[in-house]
């Protein structure tokens, strides 16, 4: 009887038990670790900003997990010995005979420090009430949406909560005396996704009157001021700032002997193995390097590493074919009006990624929802959970793939 370890219970760690369940014997055990005790889809916080949807619509409790044959174990994960496949945890040591890695990120201490006094972490879904707060007395000044640094998780989530806040202040009658504006410290708003996309999202930005600052990097931000200070001199004043700090690996995978220099761990971009003997890693505790860039840091992604890393985890127990993940991918472009836009394509292409741009049209949002409800249900099953006292605690500075 094998024992398999996964480590986190997001996007990657949940598509790799569930892949695990399904391909190991009845009899193997499967034990996921995560810090926090459920589950959402990262989007659902900007519908829930917006007044589309509370976020406890769309969030499930992990310990569902033991109802489909998967131990869950709420502890946090202090140590990864990869040569033996041994885990240190609050709740104690574990040891297994394959091991998955997908604890995903965590913000840049540096920038994280910097958010507070009507600053607030856009990613944060503990600082929504806070946001929401202040944009119900938000009538004069400058809204802005600032990425931090690079890399940073889900990119085009700045530009989505950009658009539909612009439509939350225009449906209330408060844009006039409103200044909209996003800043990104690259050349383009979303370099991973092509021309077309660039395009097509400059002229949306640009049809609503949105300031958009374009290799804008932050140097600091003075809260007391309310002001932005950009590397040039450059400064902004804001009345109400949504900052998306850059992406850190957790201190757990920066401090293993499976992270790279740069403090992710690096597994095979086909496989997702790493160096140690039956160990993988998935999602956004990985860097995946491409022509480019690298693999962007989404849902989508870790699902799918998960997945392959899952099947040559099962295969290296047992035998059988080894998947290879071909680098081919998605992301959810949402835009005001309820419409979704979609770039999809091969990100491991060359010289550069070779994706198009499907444009919106009447079904994209509700294949959206069918694409967060289809996770949901299947891995966690249908019943929202159930408001309580916890629902108020501050959540995890990790972030979930």
């Amino acid at each position: 009887m094998a024992h398999v370890l996964v480590l986190g219970g997001g996007f990657g760690g949940l598509a790799a038990a569930h892949e695990l369940r399904r391909r190991l014997p009845p009899g193997d055990d499967i034990t996921v670790v995560a810090t926090s005790d459920r589950f959402f889809v990262g989007f659902a916080k900007l519908w829930d900003l917006v007044g589309f949807r509370p976020l406890l619509d769309g969030v499930r409790p992990l310990e569902r997990l033991d109802e489909r044959g998967i131990r869950f174990v709420r502890a946090e994960v202090t140590a990864i010995d990869p040569a033996t496949r041994t885990v240190q945890t609050t709740a104690g040591t574990l040891t297994a005979d394959g091991l998955v890695v997908a604890l995903g990120a965590t913000y840049q201490p540096a920038h994280a420090a910097q958010l507070h006094q009507d600053a607030y972490n856009l990613y944060h879904a503990d600082a929504l009430p806070g946001i929401r707060a202040a944009l119900s007395e938000l009538t004069s000044g400058r809204l802005l949406v600032c990425v931090l640094g690079t890399p940073y998780l889900c990119p085009p989530a700045p530009f989505e909560a950009t658009l539909l806040l612009d439509e939350w202040l225009r449906a209330r009658g408060r844009r006039a005396g409103v200044d909209v504006a996003v800043s990104t410290p690259a050349q383009l708003t979303l370099p991973v996704a092509g021309d077309d996309a660039n395009r097509y999202l400059a002229g949306e930005l640009k049809a609503r009157d949105i300031t958009v600052l374009t290799d804008h990097a932050v140097e600091s931000i003075d809260p007391d001021a309310r002001q932005v200070r950009f590397r040039g001199g450059q400064t902004h004043e804001w009345e109400l700032l949504l900052a998306v700090p850059a992406a850190a690996p957790p201190p757990v995978v920066a401090e293993s002997p499976l992270a790279g220099s740069d403090g992710w761990i690096e597994p095979d971009r086909h496989t997702f193995a790493t160096d140690a003997d039956r160990v993988y890693a998935a999602g956004d505790c990985t860097l995946i390097r491409t022509a480019t860039a690298q693999l962007p840091k989404a849902g989508v992604f870790a699902e799918a590493a998960g997945r392959i890393a899952a099947a040559n985890l099962a295969t290296d127990l047992y035998g059988g074919d080894r998947p290879t993940f071909d680098g081919y991918g998605y992301c959810f472009l949402e835009l005001p009006g309820q419409r979704v836009a979609t770039v999809t394509g091969d990100f491991y292409a060359e010289p550069e990624p070779a994706v198009r741009l499907a444009l919106p049209d009447d079904a994209s949002f509700r294949a959206k929802q069918q694409w967060e409800q289809d996770r949901l249900t299947a891995w966690l099953g249908t019943d929202p959970i159930r408001p309580s006292s916890a629902d108020h605690e501050q959540e995890s500075t990790y972030v979930a793939d």
